[in-house]
């Protein structure tokens, strides 16, 4: 019987042995799972014996990439110490002194727009951290990648059950997709698997998603629910012609990574609200963004247009409300109505979480539903609760909740604003009042 040798840097658990023996047989790689289950370590291991052997071009990239530091650069560098690589090391790349192949790190998402410099002519792409890409990057990025025989690997433990990658990897047979844990890496030491066994008989909910590689459970601490979520998308109704009030709300973008995003919500009975349309851009310049706001309410006609009026956002608002005369400021630190709620967000966001308890409301955007999926409440030491950070949110999920945030400002203005939002419903007996009351 012949045994097949592989190089000591191959040395990658056996579950992994697929994406080595089968890498000429796909076009696109998805090994997703949970912590030390071996997937950066492998891949950077394959890519090095890779770059080693031919000619390549290998781009490392992430959503979001401040610095160097944040790159998976340290993991290759201490495999070329510890396998004696002769490589040309630079700050943002390495070059094989053998056979010139280059590997070279890159941030997708800069200044709110998507780079695709320098990825033309890649063989292969890794994308690490992969939870955090969104749909609207990865729509640009995979085209871009069009050499032929070139590849795409994903690496991953995904947040939520509507990642954008792992969606769209589930669907496509040239993708080999490859869940490992820590238990599958034979390589993981003693610590690590006592790590796990504490966080197992800690907490099931941190050991599933951590260790395991589920998406974020829906414990106490998330405000929705996944079922919650999934009665919305799947919720009926019939369409009552009395109501037609509707509602278009715009989250301004408070960074460089965020997004704008305005939606419409229309009334189709005496309950239910739908989320109607979804639009965002990332322009930085404050008239296009005036103008867009400004378009999309002469296409939507809405009742009422409410607006963040934060920040950043508080120029435009100044400017929107002397154009739009039925245009509402939304203040995210100002006083809440509800007695439970710290301020005016805390009350948008309890106000959403009853409107889909409730069964008042049908989503249809799946970056909203994504983004909601991880929203947090906290209670604070008076009593109050409060949502979640938006920078706490950006730094664990490497993006701004915009398309979540900006559905709670319109369910504020139909939960707090009725006189305004409902004035245009009208039936046989004229005006017909909101039988929505604020939350408390």
């Amino acid at each position: 019987m012949k045994f097949l040798t592989i190089p000591e840097i191959l040395n990658i658990p056996p579950k992994l042995f697929p994406f080595i023996y089968k890498f000429n047989d796909y076009g696109y790689f998805l090994l997703e799972g949970g912590r030390a289950s071996g997937k950066t370590q492998s891949v950077a291991r394959f890519l090095l014996y890779i770059a080693q052997m031919r000619h390549v071009r290998i781009c490392c990239g992430r959503e979001i990439q401040n610095s160097i530091n944040e790159s998976v650069k340290t993991v290759f560098l201490d495999l070329i110490n510890d396998y004696n690589l002769v490589y040309d090391i630079k700050r943002d790349s390495l070059t094989n002194k053998s056979s010139d192949s280059k590997i070279f790190f890159k941030g997708f998402r800069e200044q709110g727009s998507v780079n695709i410099k320098g990825l033309e002519g890649v063989d292969i792409l890794w994308i690490d951290e992969a939870q955090s890409i969104t749909k609207t990057t990865l729509d640009i990025i995979v085209p871009t990648i069009r050499k032929k025989n070139s590849v795409i690997i994903f690496t991953m433990n995904r947040f939520t059950r509507f990642d954008a990658v792992y969606n769209f990897c589930s669907k496509r047979d040239d993708c080999l997709h490859i869940n490992v844990c820590y238990f599958d890496n034979p390589y993981v030491d003693k610590k690590i698997l006592n790590e796990a066994q504490i966080s197992k008989q800690t907490n099931i909910n941190d050991y599933n998603h951590i260790w395991l590689g589920y998406p974020l459970a829906n414990n106490n601490e998330y405000l929705i629910s996944s079922s919650i979520l999934d009665n919305s998308i799947n919720l009926e109704y019939e369409k009552d012609s009395n109501y037609f009030s509707s509602v278009m709300s715009v989250d301004l973008s408070a960074s460089g990574a965020d997004l704008c995003v305005a939606k419409l919500l229309v009334r189709q009975n005496q309950n239910v609200w739908l989320e109607k349309s979804t639009v965002c851009w990332s322009e930085s310049d404050t008239d296009i963004t005036q103008g867009k706001i400004i378009s999309l309410y002469s296409n939507w006609t809405p009742s009422v247009l409410i607006m963040d009026a934060d920040g950043l956002g508080y120029p435009i608002w100044v400017s929107i409300q002397k154009i739009i005369n039925n245009a509402i400021g939304f203040r995210a630190a100002k006083r809440p109505i509800s007695k439970y709620a710290l301020n005016a967000r805390a009350d948008g966001y309890l106000a959403l979480r009853e409107f889909l308890e409730k069964q008042y409301l049908k989503l249809t955007d799946k970056n909203t539903i994504r983004q909601l999926e991880y929203i947090k409440k906290v209670f604070k030491p008076n009593g109050l609760i409060a949502i979640q950070d938006k920078k706490d949110i950006r730094r664990l999920h490497n993006e701004s909740p915009d398309f979540a945030d900006c559905l709670m400002m319109a369910i504020y203005a139909i939960n707090y604003c009725s006189n305004v939002v409902h004035e245009c419903d009208n039936d046989v007996n004229g005006f017909v009042e909101s039988e929505f009351e604020p939350f408390d």
